[in-house]
């Protein structure tokens, strides 16, 4: 019953829902920005002829 209600609920706080997955995206973005300066570094390096 209570499910229901919540489900058909016309309000939605979008600013906590927003919060949320900013919170959730965070931890990929730096997994992936932090080591790819490195990654693409490592590459570079390997390519200088010489």
């Amino acid at each position: 019953m209570a499910l229901n209600n919540i489900a058909s609920s016309q309000i939605v706080a979008w600013d906590v829902q927003m919060a949320g997955a900013l919170l959730a995206a965070l931890p990929p973005l730096l997994v992936y920005i932090v080591p790819g300066g490195y990654f693409l570094r490592g590459m570079m390096a390997g390519a200088l002829k010489g």
